[in-house]
């Protein structure tokens, strides 16, 4: 049986074919959309889910980096303008326990006493209510250090590579610098490796999320219009504003992807919500958990934040929003380091 591979890729379609038909899309989509110079493997049908927002799609790694096939949405909308809605109350109406020069001034700027002055601050922090047409889309599963070129995995207990050896016999010796020997049973329980390794214009190491392994990246200094034209030469496309939008919640209208639990305390509660806060969304992609770092579209506006928490549920937790604009912006030619920007391949499935 033959199928419309826009048409079956609209969500509203996709969610009501059969697994044989959606395999024969997905087959399409590679064959037709992935240069064929690119490696293709590891293709699976998973089931996503987030806050009772459900999607089946496949996963692939291309070139050995994972994506997912995002459905399309004729219709999507985007934005917010409502304010605290579906926040409570005393998520909002507290005091830090600490401040910082961000806070004391936007609390100079808009007052954040009553519920006007947070939801006056709410839909000036995100983008402004919208209906967009945003096509499907094979999109990286993990926004990736900017600058960088994924080069393999570092074992940190065996000291063992995997990956392509020819790029990482190099800076080998380098990154291997940064670990002490450790001489004793004591200090090896002590032993807390750094999050993160970085020689500009060498290496970037980032250390996963089970502490077991680095990502290591080649890294080259590089600004927005050159990462723009990397991309191009590498035939993937940066997100915009509105896919990257679409693309963390999937049009839902909510201003948090995993609901309106925000307090992230010892409590059973607060461990479910950090929980839900660092998996993966209803298209099976991880975004920013903490402020670490900002994630690029291919505009100025920069998502998530990379700032401190200082204690308030609400503020903390605002960047992390399905819809949040950062209040910084990027000059297309500042230079940008990988361990405060990060950037997101795709593959925009389209006519042309």
């Amino acid at each position: 049986m033959s199928v419309n591979i826009f048409e079956a890729l609209e969500s509203t379609q996709w969610k009501n074919l059969s697994l044989e038909l959606k395999t024969q899309v997905m087959n399409q989509v590679l064959k037709y959309f992935v240069s064929p110079l690119k490696k293709i493997s590891d293709v699976t049908y998973q089931q996503f889910e987030l806050d009772g927002v459900k999607c089946g799609s496949f996963e692939c790694s291309i070139d050995g980096e994972r994506f997912v096939l995002v459905p399309g949405n004729q219709a999507a909308i985007l934005g917010w303008g409502s304010g605290t809605q579906g926040i409570a109350r005393n998520l909002w109406d507290q005091t830090p326990t600490q401040e910082n020069e961000a806070y004391r001034k936007i609390k100079s700027s808009y007052g954040l006493k009553t519920a006007e002055d947070w939801e006056i601050f709410v839909n000036e922090s995100t983008s402004p209510l919208r209906k967009r047409n945003v096509a499907p889309m094979l999109v990286q599963k993990r926004a990736q250090p900017v600058g960088t070129t994924y080069i393999g995995d570092l074992d940190i207990i065996t000291g063992e590579f995997s990956g392509r050896l020819e790029d990482f016999s190099p800076i080998k010796q380098s990154l291997l610098s940064y670990f002490k020997q450790v001489q004793t049973f004591e200090e090896s329980l002590q032993f807390v490796p750094p999050q993160e390794i970085f020689e500009k214009n060498k290496f970037y190491a980032l250390l996963s999320e089970k502490n077991e392994k680095y990502a290591v990246y080649r890294h080259e200094t590089c600004h927005l219009n050159q990462l723009q034209k990397k991309m191009d030469d590498q035939l993937f496309d940066l997100l915009t504003e509105d896919q990257w939008e679409y693309a963390i919640s999937g049009a839902t209208r909510k201003l948090f992807r995993w609901g309106g639990e925000l307090e992230e305390d010892d409590s059973y509660y607060g461990k479910q919500t950090r929980q839900k806060i660092g998996q993966a969304n209803m298209f099976g992609l991880y975004f920013a958990s903490d402020l670490s770092y900002w994630e690029l579209t291919d505009s100025m506006y920069l998502k998530s934040e990379k700032s401190e928490k200082i204690g308030h549920p609400l503020f903390d937790h605002l960047p992390l929003a399905s819809y949040y604009r950062s209040r910084k912006n990027l000059a297309k030619e500042e230079l940008m380091d990988p361990c405060d920007f990060r950037f997101r391949k795709a593959i925009v499935i389209q006519y042309g």
